[in-house]
């Protein structure tokens, strides 16, 4: 398990690893949800979380981002980032390569979680998660971010038919032998920093879901199968 924002005590971020299994919910057959959702049983109660308080996002590969006020409606869709003022909300995505984003505005109370893809991090999904939580009331100056592990520089290949969408991005583009990649977790942080948000607020997991066995990967593995990210305030 992965744990993120440890020096605040009411809030937990965390994110399981391959030996919890998979997590993924939506686009399976039935037997592998209901066996999945057997996984998530176990890790919610493992680390002391009621189910029930769980909201899931059905991810888009986008930039949308939601305010959720209550748990009435445990399953988002269509969206690739949960925000809420309320305690008790817990937010979970899954993550196989994609960036996941965790924010706390420290002073509020204030939660979110982003599911940055090669398109939501060109997009600034992660800079449309701090404009609700300043709708929400939150300050600039206490917004604290976490990154998680996702698919870093070393494996993020792109071909030329999408390098224009980083034209903003140049400098964390690499050329190497014939091919391009991209630093997605590189250009998230550039946003932020662009934003206001300090540098001493950003915490950056620099594993690269490609490179760590412990982690899965789709652009290795194949595989529908996921991990899963979590945060919520106790």
């Amino acid at each position: 398990m992965l744990k993120f924002f440890e020096k605040f005590s009411e809030i937990i971020a965390i994110m399981s690893e391959k030996s919890d299994g998979s997590m993924k919910l939506f686009g399976i057959n039935e037997p592998t949800r209901s066996y999945n959702l057997n996984n998530r049983k176990i890790f919610f109660q493992k680390n002391g979380i009621n189910a029930e308080s769980v909201v899931n996002a059905e991810l888009a590969h986008g930039t949308n981002v939601e305010i959720i006020s209550d748990v009435s409606k445990k399953d988002v869709f269509k969206t690739d980032g949960i925000v809420t003022k309320n305690r008790n909300i817990f937010f979970a995505i899954t993550i196989a390569d994609c960036i996941p984003v965790f924010f706390y505005e420290k002073e509020k109370g204030i939660i979110a979680l982003v599911h940055a893809g090669w398109k939501g991090t060109a997009g600034n999904i992660a800079g449309n998660a701090i404009e609700k939580i300043l709708e929400l009331g939150g300050n600039i100056e206490n917004i604290h971010v976490a990154l998680g592990p996702g698919i870093n520089i070393c494996h993020f290949e792109i071909k030329e038919d999408v390098l224009n969408e980083f034209a903003e991005y140049k400098k964390f583009i690499l050329r190497r032998n014939g091919k391009i990649f991209v630093d997605l977790k590189g250009i998230i942080a550039e946003q932020f920093l662009s934003m206001g948000i300090e540098n001493e607020n950003i915490e950056n997991n620099s594993a690269c879901t490609y490179c760590s066995e412990n982690l899965f990967s789709f652009r290795r593995d194949k595989t529908n199968e996921t991990i899963i990210a979590i945060i919520g305030k106790k």
